[in-house]
């Protein structure tokens, strides 16, 4: 079954800031200066081009200033939005990732009230301190919008909008597969995202085949897969899969520790689901994503809690060995997946 809308739920606060941004661009309304801030660089970059394209023609770099990093000299920023523009309405000056908004700098603080009326700044920083001076004249003379890490509901939406937009809608096991490998890196979902679209270009949608062939399976989709074998007692297979990822240069010790992680989650997931826990709350409780809980429930399933902590504990023991020199991590990691496939 297709579907081309999902409901999604995003705190009051960030979604009147992220309206008020949105409402500024769509109408031409501009403050004269922007602070967008939080982890999410991908949306905070897509909102700084599209400020930017409201207030400058297409071309006009004379009037478009970047500064970048720590090391920005706030007396040349100050300058330049004081200098008037150029055969135009105003200046438009990005700084990224300047660090400016996470210590005192009082030059700034005093100079953001008088910033003129022919120019906007615009600063895109990962952290700010809402206690400092500059944020709070920020916040009272322009505009401050977070970009918190999007939940799953809140992907989703922005994955099926954007594929709306190409008149492609997706199933919800293909959505939640491409959600399972592109993770929540949203260059990668937006790079990914093209590629499918351009892969079912005469097709009536996306299905998990065609997210299968375009999007790659990445290092951790192989361990499910080890981790299915081991639980089936399928040794042979279940080194198979390991000697896959080593042939995609993995790490031994990397891949006994998300061993160890699987063990651990499937554990927590199982004494979870014997409580009755629905699966957005336990991917609340273990602080993962839903689809994190959703691949891993099913696999749980097949193992008792005595079995995935003694797992648990042949992994630290494993990784102990490691450490210590007495084994090569190659032969140790093969050595206990067979082991892991007996118990």
């Amino acid at each position: 079954m297709f579907f081309s809308n999902i409901a999604y739920y995003i705190s009051c606060d960030i979604m009147k800031r992220m309206k008020q941004l949105e409402a500024d661009i769509k109408n031409g309304i501009y403050k004269r200066i922007y602070l967008l801030h939080g982890p999410q660089s991908y949306l905070r970059t897509s909102y700084v081009k599209a400020l930017t394209a409201r207030f400058l023609d297409e071309g006009d770099s004379m009037n478009l200033t970047k500064y970048y990093g720590a090391k920005v000299d706030i007396k040349e920023v100050t300058d330049t939005a004081l200098t008037m523009p150029f055969f135009a309405p105003r200046r438009v000056i990005v700084c990224e990732n300047t660090g400016l908004f996470t210590r005192a700098c009082e030059e700034l603080a005093d100079f953001i009230p008088d910033i003129p009326e022919t120019s906007v700044m615009i600063f895109s920083e990962e952290k700010i301190d809402k206690r400092l001076r500059q944020t709070k004249a920020a916040a009272s003379t322009g505009c401050i919008a977070q970009f918190s890490d999007l939940s799953d509901a809140e992907l989703s939406d922005r994955i099926v909008r954007r594929l709306a937009k190409e008149h492609r809608p997706i199933t919800r096991s293909a959505l939640d597969l491409f959600m399972a490998r592109c993770g929540d890196d949203m260059w990668q979902i937006s790079n990914e995202l093209e590629k499918v679209i351009s892969y079912t270009f005469k097709k009536d949608g996306i299905r998990d085949a065609d997210v299968d062939a375009v999007c790659p399976s990445p290092p951790q989709d192989r361990v499910f897969n080890m981790i299915d074998a081991i639980l089936a007692g399928d040794a042979k297979k279940a080194v198979a899969f390991y000697m896959d990822l080593i042939l995609l240069q993995s790490d031994p010790a990397g891949i006994i520790s998300l061993i160890r992680d699987q063990y651990r989650l499937m554990l927590h997931i199982k004494q979870m689901s014997e409580e009755n826990l629905g699966i957005g709350r336990m991917a609340e409780v273990l602080k993962v994503r839903e689809v994190r809980v959703k691949m891993a429930l099913p696999v749980s399933k097949k193992s008792s809690k005595i079995r995935l902590a003694k797992g648990i504990k042949l992994c630290a023991d494993t990784e102990q060995r490691i450490k210590t020199g007495d084994v090569d991590k190659k032969i140790a990691a093969e050595t206990l997946i067979i082991e892991l496939s007996r118990s």
